[in-house]
């Protein structure tokens, strides 16, 4: 499931590409759309002169331009939930939102080797009481069409995905089964730091 879920993503999670949205100069619909055209312009570049399968531009890239433009404080906490409270406890919070980067950081490599020219489109947005959603519709050819829904909100009058899903798999459920489970079978500390060894060893094959 976990892979089939990666593979779904191959172009989703790149939707923050450089673009900080100004809360008071556009809309979340507005954010996500300019952030969809820079996408496919940027990736499309990529694929031309032959980068997608370069791990040094690749993590460059997302180093730079896409997890800027998350807010990774408030996705980990949707991620570790009943468990934040012991991790703050515990002076743990950035080796936890470090843990939660070297998953995402995963997910986003093969995410971006795998573009292949698809073609992304807004279908419906709708503002909810406290965060915005935006769906998008990522075209394929003769594969069924994904649809992922971002939440971002306002921070700081910047506009922030603070989570998302495909097909209807959240991002943050989808971690928190696995970290948790891991958590209250080995513990806080051992499971940050097999998530820690675990990122290094995939960011170094």
């Amino acid at each position: 499931m976990l892979r089939q879920f990666v593979h779904s993503v191959s172009v989703i999670t790149l939707m923050a590409i450089s673009i900080v949205g100004r809360a008071d100069s556009t809309t979340s619909e507005q954010f996500i759309k300019a952030l969809t055209e820079r996408l496919e312009i940027t990736l499309t570049e990529a694929k031309n002169n032959k980068q997608l399968s370069n791990i040094e531009y690749i993590d460059e890239l997302i180093d730079q331009e896409i997890l800027p433009q998350l807010n990774l404080e408030v996705l980990s906490k949707r991620i570790y939930r009943e468990h934040w409270k012991e991790i703050v406890d515990k002076n743990k919070k950035q080796e936890a939102i470090n843990a939660v980067v070297l998953s995402l950081k995963r997910t986003y490599r093969l995410a971006v080797s795998s573009y292949d020219g698809q073609k992304i489109e807004i279908v419906e947005s709708k503002s909810l009481k406290s965060y915005d959603i935006v769906r998008i519709k990522i075209a394929t050819d003769g594969d069924k069409d994904h649809m992922i829904d971002f939440a971002l909100r306002q921070f700081d009058s910047a506009w922030k995905v603070f989570d998302f899903s495909v097909d209807g798999i959240g991002i943050s459920k989808t971690l928190y089964g696995s970290i948790s489970q891991q958590i209250q079978s080995d513990g806080l500390e051992k499971t940050l730091e097999a998530l820690a060894q675990s990122g290094r060893a995939n960011t170094d094959s």
